[in-house]
């Protein structure tokens, strides 16, 4: 079976070009535009094998994305990648992140880094 994975990103360009991408490759890839979208669909039982979570989103960035998923038993132990442009981030990381990537990213290193999740 095919690791799932649920891209979180406001780049509405960026979300779906990377999901069909990583469908193309053999994964089952979701694109969320919003962290409450993301949110939402969870709490309805959506459990992927990995989130790619971006952190400047308007309206729910990814640190309170990233606070809700801790939140909630069962999604706290879902593996989260992030995904940013940001290079002088002033917050730290959240806790459960498993690995940062600069975007623009190198495909093959974030394959890696979902099959590693």
């Amino acid at each position: 079976m095919s690791k799932s994975v649920l891209i979180i990103d406001d780049d509405v360009d960026l979300a779906t070009t990377l999901a069909e991408t990583l469908c193309e490759l053999g994964y089952e890839a979701t694109p969320y535009f919003s962290g409450r979208e993301a949110l939402d669909r969870l709490s309805e039982g959506a459990r992927p094998g990995v989130i790619l979570l971006d952190l400047m989103m308007p309206k729910m960035n990814g640190w309170k994305v990233c606070d809700e998923l801790s939140a909630v038993p069962g999604l706290e132990e879902i593996p989260v990648v992030i995904m940013t442009a940001a290079s002088n981030i002033k917050q730290p990381m959240p806790t459960h992140a498993r690995e940062v990537i600069s975007k623009p990213f190198e495909l093959d290193a974030l394959l890696k880094t979902i099959d590693d999740a």
